[in-house]
């Protein structure tokens, strides 16, 4: 049922994409896009650390206003989904993301996807994440936001 909902939200949202692209991502030249995309890695990088060390101003200046994440309890908008980043009830120990690539499904909108793998504690209790996780970044009134968080559980073997 979410992946599916989650396929109907986003597939909701590439015509706004489209809409705001003023270029296809091939008209941009290979090495425009290869800064924009080690950018986007960065920005990446960031929320997450920002998020493990608790700094809600930094970490909420990165996201759109209709900023939402898909994950195993479902669908969260911007703001429920921001106050679970920041629970002071979850600490992380280890924390590896890896894999980076970044796809330009326009020229102002790439997708960032990548490998997470950590662990700490929740609530009390030990966690580890192995996940595959995509970002959708949108260029708005000149700055990068992300729009779109999702993570993916990896198989187990």
């Amino acid at each position: 049922m979410y992946t599916a909902l989650a396929t109907l939200l986003l597939n909701a949202a590439l015509p706004v994409i489209a809409a705001t692209a003023s270029a296809s991502p091939a008209s941009v030249p290979a090495a425009a896009n290869d800064i924009i995309g080690q950018r986007l890695v960065a920005e990446e990088r960031a929320s997450w650390d920002l998020a493990i060390k608790r700094n809600a101003d930094a970490y909420k200046a990165l996201h759109a206003s209709d900023f939402f994440t898909v994950g195993g309890a479902g669908i969260a908008a911007r703001a429920p989904s921001e106050a679970s980043a920041m629970d002071p009830n979850v600490r992380f120990d280890h924390c590896e993301l890896a894999g980076f690539d970044v796809h330009f499904v326009a020229q102002d909108a790439a997708l960032v996807t990548y490998h997470v793998k950590a662990n700490g504690l929740d609530h009390g209790k030990t966690f580890q994440l192995d996940s595959y996780a995509s970002s959708l970044w949108m260029k708005r009134n000149g700055q990068w936001l992300n729009v779109f968080y999702q993570a993916t559980p990896t198989p187990k073997q």
